[in-house]
């Protein structure tokens, strides 16, 4: 969520959701593409403006994280975890 005047966080329900920086490389370099996608399909001014003045703006974006869907994804993450941990050697030599 573009917050260029730094409300959003007085706008949300925090027992759904948690807010983040657009900090990991991933995150930005993703952003950065949709917002180039967008402009491309749109001719967005807005995207144009977000675009040209890329390394300002991008600290102007929210991520938003339900907190059910971190939770499912910290499970998932956790039982391939576990299950990486525990296939017999046999399974990772002949493929099952």
């Amino acid at each position: 969520v573009l917050d260029e005047h730094q409300l959003f966080d007085t706008l949300c329900n925090f027992d759904m959701v948690d807010l983040e920086t657009v900090h990991q490389q991933a995150d930005r370099k993703r952003l950065r593409c949709l917002i180039r996608r967008h402009w491309e399909l749109t001719g967005s001014e807005q995207a144009q403006r977000i675009l040209e003045r890329w390394r300002e703006m991008v600290g102007r974006f929210v991520k938003v994280m339900p907190i059910d869907y971190r939770k499912a994804l910290s499970r998932l993450r956790d039982r391939e975890q576990r299950e990486a941990e525990f296939t017999p050697a046999t399974e990772e030599v002949y493929g099952g």
